[in-house]
């Protein structure tokens, strides 16, 4: 079944809700996230207060985009290309990925979200883990990962790893790459995890 179009008013909702998160993000980038008010927010994207809220309950809800995003792509792009290997090579395509959407995110970006007080990362029901934690348990009933510990505990493993080395990216202000070191990285901790 086709999708219908959208509307003229429709395509100016998106549209208005881009520029308003595109405009947080910038100012996020600038003067760092806890800096940063939906007045300042709304001014550099052009609309009111009112709008803002219409469009997001709160300046965490720009935040909760970008995970959403993450979730959005992994579920949608993601997931689908990681079918033609055996498990752990999956599992390090999957960090590769992980890789280049924090490329992609921007090194200043992701320098406001390694904060302990954004718990996005850790939210159970996000696709992002599930999807991870899915592919341990096909590799744990292929006998191609071990079976030692839960595919939750060995997801938490590896995005531990994960973090900590685009943290790392961004303490170095993104100055190597990102995709080659996750690459390298998981690489050796997988191998550690197979059976």
């Amino acid at each position: 079944m086709a999708k219908k179009p959208l509307t003229k008013r429709q395509e100016k909702a998106i549209e208005t809700k881009n520029r308003i998160y595109n405009a947080a993000i910038n100012l996020m980038d600038r003067k760092g996230f806890e800096k940063i008010t939906i007045t300042d927010i709304s001014k550099k994207a052009g609309v009111s207060v009112g709008a803002f809220y219409h469009y997001f309950k709160s300046k965490n809800d720009i935040l909760a985009e970008i995970f959403r995003k993450a979730d959005e792509y992994f579920s949608t792009q993601v997931i689908s290309s990681l079918k033609k290997r055996k498990i752990p090579s999956r599992i390090v395509e999957y960090f590769n990925h992980y890789a280049k959407f924090n490329v992609a995110t921007g090194v200043e970006t992701t320098q406001q979200l390694f904060n302990p007080k954004i718990k996005f990362f850790i939210k159970k029901d996000r696709p992002m883990i599930t999807i991870l934690q899915d592919l341990i348990r096909k590799g744990q009933e292929k006998k191609e990962i071990r079976s030692n510990a839960d595919p939750e505990e060995l997801a938490r493993l590896l995005f531990t790893l994960a973090r900590g080395v685009v943290f790392d990216w961004s303490l170095h202000e993104g100055r190597y790459d990102l995709e080659a070191a996750m690459e390298k990285y998981m690489t050796i901790l997988v191998s550690t995890l197979k059976k």
